[in-house]
């Protein structure tokens, strides 16, 4: 898959990739929650198990839910602003997905993307990843959520390995393997950026400023 790219795309091919800092024992987790609101009980497992993990979570924001959102999408923007601003913030962690990230787009966006930090999620959330990596190079994580993956623990069903989650978020060496338990169709070796997430999500930013260039990468879906 090549998608042409859109001609007003704000991404110029010799822009530095930003990679934001290994997170280290008690690194401070801030939790945003962009598309569909979750339940207590999950919520309040989710922060158990990144405490287990040795990192310091923020305390969750009261939100008031507007149907399938968390809330409206300028508290969702400003939510997600006032993190990435927040020195104290090392890394932020999607709630869940759903739906509804894709309201918090737009180019004024990009005024508030100043120093990287590590922004995890996957589902809806690829919204803002796949614009955060199109518009500012950065790299995020496609990886467990608060309520969808830590919640359920490392290793259950539904939730999550914790091997590779750590080698990815806080291993400084490079090389590290995964075993995707998958089937090879061809066999053979490739090399590139990996892009990707969610596939109605990628196929949904196709003709917008922000569409995937996928050229010279490997496309995870």
């Amino acid at each position: 898959m090549k998608p042409n790219a859109s001609a007003s795309s704000p991404v110029r091919s010799n822009t530095a990739v930003r990679k934001p800092k290994a997170l280290r024992a008690g690194a401070r987790v801030g939790v945003f929650a962009p598309a569909s609101p979750a339940t207590e009980a999950k919520s309040n497992a989710g922060v158990a198990e990144l405490n287990h993990l040795g990192f310091s979570v923020e305390p969750l924001d009261e939100r008031r839910s507007e149907g399938y959102f968390a809330a409206s999408a300028d508290a969702r923007r400003g939510e997600f602003l006032k993190q990435l601003a927040d020195r104290s913030v090392d890394v932020l962690v999607g709630l869940r997905g759903g739906y509804g990230s894709n309201y918090l787009l737009e180019e004024s966006l990009r005024d508030g993307l100043t120093t990287p930090k590590a922004v995890i999620g996957f589902s809806d959330l690829s919204s803002l990843q796949i614009f955060l990596w199109q518009c500012c190079r950065w790299v995020t994580f496609y990886g467990p959520m608060v309520a969808a993956g830590f919640d359920a623990g490392a290793g259950k069903s539904g939730g999550y390995d914790e091997a590779s989650f750590r080698s990815s978020v806080s291993a400084l060496e490079a090389g590290w393997t995964l075993s995707l338990h998958g089937e090879s169709l061809t066999a053979g070796q490739a090399e590139g950026t990996l892009l990707g997430g969610a596939l109605t999500i990628v196929e949904a930013t196709l003709g917008t400023p922000w569409e995937l260039d996928t050229h010279g990468a490997i496309l995870v879906l």
